[in-house]
């Protein structure tokens, strides 16, 4: 899947070129190339091309897969990400001093208040006994039953086991260095990027059954995805974690999380929702991208 991926970037750069953009780079350079270089990868000017996302802050590709496939039994999208910086990944959230109101809103308003490119759904911050980081501001930090996942500072991401945030100390020094932090899980792969065969562990078997799922991967620091499943409908059933864990191990990542599911499940990508939600649905938070060619909405 690595090469699928590198083809998919292959080609956006050569669009890229033909377009006068940028000159692009030889595909070798592409798949060896870290954090700091993504940047050269970018235009100076944002632009759509093919449904694809090109700006200078990142690149984001989109795949629909209306119906399930040898991968995922359920429809779904397939969203990759390239940062320029760790910072340009960001998150509309409730009680961001930048919009007093709404204390929660749907996907469409969000988005179209933060100018997105790319918008997709969080981890429902404002649960109780959730560790949460919002934009570099820590929002709360606390002995937590929830896994957590960690976009630090450097463009890395770190996974960290409920087990290991049993105290105060030890949930605030998991969220040291920080620019994102969510509290939802469970987590997604094993240390080694293999899948976990079996949540049959979880509190309740309502969370192991099929359902709509959002979900991030990462490759590595300024490389990432989301899953975006969709479900709670007769041709559309969702899917478990364990076939979620299969396919993030397919793709090679590193690291995977799940964020919030469900009647959450939303996505919004070049100004309009995306996939088939099973419900509108006001949220506290959402990840998005910013659309630099665009004036935010007031």
């Amino acid at each position: 899947m690595v090469r699928i991926i590198s083809a998919a970037l292959s080609r956006l750069l050569a669009l890229l070129a033909l377009t006068g953009a940028l000159i692009a780079p030889d595909p070798a350079a592409v798949q060896a190339a870290q954090f700091p270089a993504y940047a050269a990868l970018m235009p100076a000017e944002a632009t759509w091309i093919s449904e694809n996302y090109c700006g200078s802050n990142a690149l984001v590709l989109i795949e629909t897969h209306p119906q399930a496939d040898e991968h995922l039994g359920s429809a779904y999208i397939y969203t990759e990400i390239y940062l320029s910086d760790v910072h340009n990944l960001k998150t509309w959230y409730a009680d961001d001093p930048e919009h007093a109101e709404p204390s929660s809103a749907d996907i469409v308003t969000a988005a179209r208040q933060s100018g997105a490119a790319y918008a997709v759904n969080g981890d429902f911050y404002t649960l109780q006994g959730v560790n949460a980081v919002r934009n570099g501001h820590i929002l709360n930090a606390c002995p937590s039953g929830y896994d957590l996942c960690v976009l630090c500072e450097d463009g890395s991401m770190r996974t960290i086991s409920h087990e290991k945030l049993r105290d105060q100390a030890s949930a605030e020094a998991a969220l040291q260095n920080a620019w994102q932090a969510w509290s939802f899980g469970p987590i997604l792969l094993n240390p080694d990027g293999s899948p976990i065969a079996d949540f049959s562990d979880l509190p309740d078997d309502y969370l192991t059954r099929e359902h709509p799922r959002t979900a991030i991967g990462y490759f590595g620091p300024g490389h990432y995805c989301v899953v975006s499943v969709f479900g709670y409908r007769s041709d559309l059933p969702g899917v478990t974690l364990e076939e979620l864990s299969d396919y993030f191990a397919f793709l090679g990542c590193k690291q995977a999380y799940n964020l919030d599911g469900g009647g959450s499940t939303h996505i919004w990508f070049h100004g309009s929702e995306r996939g088939w939600p099973s419900e509108a649905r006001q949220l506290s938070d959402f990840l998005y991208i910013e659309d630099l060619s665009l004036e935010k909405s007031a």
